[in-house]
């Protein structure tokens, strides 16, 4: 099953369920803060950021592939994973805005240029996409349920700590030979990194392009997204209907 390709039939059919999922999960901004039900989709979403970390790493051993330089569970997802289960059960401002930053757009960057080389129905192929689509899911199912709100300030507070994050993982990598958040080069696969170049011009590429993306994640929360509206629209209609019949 070495076989996935960039775009495929199954690649553009999980970015299409995916995107349709993320539309939803924004247009129930009213349910998430208000309604008492939401906490099953909470759990659901918790259960699959741990199902998901943990299975790989027994995958990885079951099938003798595991190795210090691939599966330690310091990616920068794996981050992201860690802060969203933390914090689905602690409420901490500070801690989300830093959160918020990591969980949206590289999630969705590694969905549409994946660092894949099994193809569908394999278990990496399902358990690469569901946990990078998840992450996502759960920074606004966080967002509105503690109904955090995002800050300008924030951009650079986040971008700060994701530097003061990457020192020890590029100690480690120049120690232990391994290439976590890809700080060493770009991945084999194409993705977007593969454009970064290489040397010090890779390193300043990722610093532009990792603040590009924090300040494109607070712009885009700061829309009034139609979203926004036609959740309220739904929600009052139905309380409407609810106080009338």
């Amino acid at each position: 099953m070495k076989t996935f390709q960039l775009f495929s039939t199954s690649h553009l059919a999980v970015i299409g369920i995916f995107t349709l999922i993320f539309i939803l999960f924004l247009l129930s901004k009213n349910f998430f803060a208000h309604s008492k039900k939401h906490s099953s989709v909470g759990y659901i979403l918790l259960m699959i950021l741990i199902f998901s970390e943990v299975s790989y790493q027994i995958w990885a051993l079951s099938v003798g592939a595991w190795t210090m330089e691939k599966f330690i569970p310091i990616h920068l997802c794996s981050f992201a994973t860690f802060l969203g289960i933390f914090l689905f059960f602690k409420k901490n401002e500070k801690l989300f805005s830093f959160y918020f930053y990591l969980g949206i757009i590289p999630p969705m960057l590694a969905i549409i240029t994946p660092d894949l080389v099994y193809e569908f129905p394999h278990y990496r192929f399902i358990k690469f996409f569901i946990h990078h689509a998840t992450i996502p899911l759960m920074v606004i199912y966080i967002k509105y349920t503690k109904q955090y709100t995002i800050h300008f300030p924030s951009v650079f507070y986040g971008f700060l700590w994701l530097n003061i994050l990457a020192v020890p993982i590029f100690l480690f990598n120049r120690v232990f030979s391994t290439n976590y958040f890809f700080l060493g080069e770009a991945p084999e696969e194409k993705t977007a990194l593969s454009f970064f170049g290489e040397g010090y011009a890779y390193y300043l590429n990722l610093e532009i392009a990792a603040f590009g993306v924090f300040l494109l994640t607070y712009l885009l929360s700061r829309i009034p997204f139609v979203y926004s509206y036609v959740g309220d629209m739904i929600v009052n209609k139905k309380m409407r209907e609810h106080r009338t019949g």
